[in-house]
């Protein structure tokens, strides 16, 4: 009766261990599952024919049935082996020709125990004794089982360093399946020591298949095999850039595709376990983040095929303590975008410098010639002097425009280099008011300067000249004949700020919401019929906002406008 409740228990067994393989079955494609699956297959074999042999009462059979159990253990090694090796080192895929390496030793001993009863080779004896088989090994039987052994331990040795190095919440439950999967083996070892037990510890060993149902059921529970491999072998792989995992020892534990790939054209075959020390000589910055484990950037040059190409190195670090992660970037295009870039705006300041030289030298020529015919037109005649009335206008819209043209040019180079100093202000105005005097005397506007002569700043000479010229000729442009324009400057704490008042034709809200915006850039014709580009405001604001200045304007229709804008006082 006990036997026949054993018989029954070691049936159920084997059907948990069918349960086990049709489930696996569903994740065949991950990486080294099949071998998985084979092991089991060699389970269910090794629990079958031990169901025989303890069913069978003759010795032939029961050697027969033992055979089967030693070739399934046998068997079970090389598919051990290279379900540890393809887990861990999943980037890597054996050739045909190495897996029949690691399997042929194990298929020829596996052979010798078939004819073992002829060549005596792997046992001394075999006997029946009270209806169990007992069997007396060789020394090459014994030597080649610890070999075995042996070979289980470093597979297990390199599957609890993956575990560890694992996520927090894999962890756990991959050492809980460790220590499940390592019963089986261990029973094996404790009845290879004492071949007394065999047959017991054989029964044993078959109801380990409740060990296989946990197993399946934390691997399950915790979505290991479906979490991990779509996150390290679809995502993780299908990922663009390379990335390159490290342990806190600085060691590489995993890396993607493109990551080896990387680290292959640079001569390294083989980047698992390799140090950053060693792989990482050349990038000192980088090698400093991998291994103090701190976030940061670093740019590298790699020459790759005698190909220069630029990787900017994005470090991050795994949880405190527990290694880095680090993102290559390939920036060769981006940097040779940027050097292109860089040698055009070199190109267009060498074309701007040529323009501002070369047109604006004839212009002012030409500006102080027409304004030595405005002073000396009284001695021509009606024609003559409308002709040089227009000829003065075109050439001062045209030396404004050139001016403010150019001035934009430079408040667009990152390297504009800003020269503050103390100003007495009344001087800047006083000179300004000088250059367009004549203007203001043919358009018959009057120019009050009520500035204080007290009144010091600290700023660039030639910006505040600028936006005090664009103003007062916005002023003039504006202003009816007969019209005023007052400059005046109020302190306000550590700041002056200087306004610019004429009583001329005035804005509507609409228009000064508009007015400095470098999208709605146009321009107006004036009282007098002027024209311009729109580029004066634009340029006085973005010289403002780079010396750290505001500017702004008030203003009502046909009750003038009032232009402000700031400096900081002396210092």
């Amino acid at each position: 009766m006990v036997f026949s409740v054993e018989l029954m228990l070691m049936i159920i067994s084997l059907i948990m261990m069918g349960t086990i393989f049709f489930t696996l079955y569903r994740f065949r494609k991950v990486y080294g599952v099949i071998y998985m699956m084979a092991l089991v297959i060699c389970r269910m074999t090794y629990a079958s024919s031990l169901i025989l042999e303890k069913s069978s009462y003759l010795l032939a059979e029961k050697i027969f049935f033992r055979a089967i159990q030693q070739t399934s253990l046998i068997l079970m090694i090389p598919c051990f082996i290279l379900f540890v090796y393809l887990l861990i080192n999943h980037q890597k895929t054996l050739k045909v020709g190495w897996k029949i390496a690691i399997f042929s030793p194990f298929i020829s001993w596996s052979l010798l125990i078939w004819l073992d009863p002829y060549l005596h080779i792997v046992y001394h004896t075999s006997t029946l004794v009270d209806g169990q088989l007992l069997t007396v090994r060789t020394l090459y039987a014994s030597s080649f089982n610890i070999l075995c052994y042996a070979i289980l331990a470093i597979c297990f040795y390199h599957l609890f360093r993956y575990v560890w190095a694992i996520r927090n919440d894999f962890r756990r439950p991959g050492l809980f399946v460790l220590v499940l999967t390592s019963l089986p083996f261990v029973l094996e070892m404790i009845r290879f020591a004492n071949p007394k037990w065999s047959t017991q510890l054989g029964t044993l060993s078959t109801f380990c298949s409740v060990t296989g149902l946990a197993i399946l059921f934390i691997i399950l529970k915790t979505k290991f095999l479906a979490i991990v491999p779509i996150a390290k072998h679809t995502v993780f792989d299908r990922f663009p850039e390379s990335i390159v995992i490290m342990n806190a020892a600085g060691e590489v534990m995993e890396s993607n595709a493109q990551g080896i790939q990387f680290f292959k054209l640079l001569g390294y075959s083989d980047i698992y376990n390799q140090k950053a020390s060693e792989l990482l000589t050349q990038w000192a910055a980088w090698q400093h983040l991998t291994q103090t484990m701190q976030q940061g950037v670093v740019d590298i040059e790699v020459w790759i095929q005698k190909i220069k190409k630029m990787y900017r190195v994005h470090v991050y670090p795994l949880q405190i303590g527990q290694g880095s992660v680090s993102l290559l970037v390939d920036i060769t295009e981006q940097q040779r975008q940027l050097e292109e870039i860089a040698h055009l705006n070199k190109l267009k300041d060498q074309l701007v410098a040529v323009v501002s030289h070369d047109i604006r030298s004839p212009l002012a020529m030409q500006y102080q010639l027409i304004e030595l015919l405005e002073e000396d037109r009284a001695h021509f005649d009606r024609d003559h002097q409308e002709i040089i009335t227009k000829l003065g206008e075109q050439i001062r819209h045209t030396l404004t425009m050139s001016n403010n043209l150019l001035e934009w040019f430079r408040s667009q180079r990152n390297d504009v280099v800003l020269r503050p100093q103390v100003l007495l202000l009344a001087d800047v105005v006083e000179e300004c008011c000088q250059l367009v005097a004549l203007h203001c005397e043919m358009k018959n506007l009057h120019v009050v300067n009520d500035m204080a002569q007290d009144t010091y700043v600290y700023a660039d000479r030639e910006i505040v000249s600028l936006v005090l010229r664009n103003l007062l000729s916005n002023a003039i442009k504006f202003t009816q004949a007969g019209g005023m324009i007052q400059i005046k400057a109020q302190s306000s704490g550590e700041m002056v700020i200087v306004s610019v008042r004429d009583n001329g034709l005035g804005m509507e809200e609409q228009q000064i919401e508009q007015l400095f915006h470098e999208n709605q850039m146009r321009s107006t014709t004036g009282t007098a019929g002027e024209k311009g580009a729109g580029l004066g405001l634009l340029v006085s604001k973005q010289f403002m906002q780079l010396s750290g200045e505001s500017i702004w304007a008030e203003s009502a229709v046909r009750q003038g406008s009032v232009f402000y804008f700031t400096l900081r006082g002396e210092k």
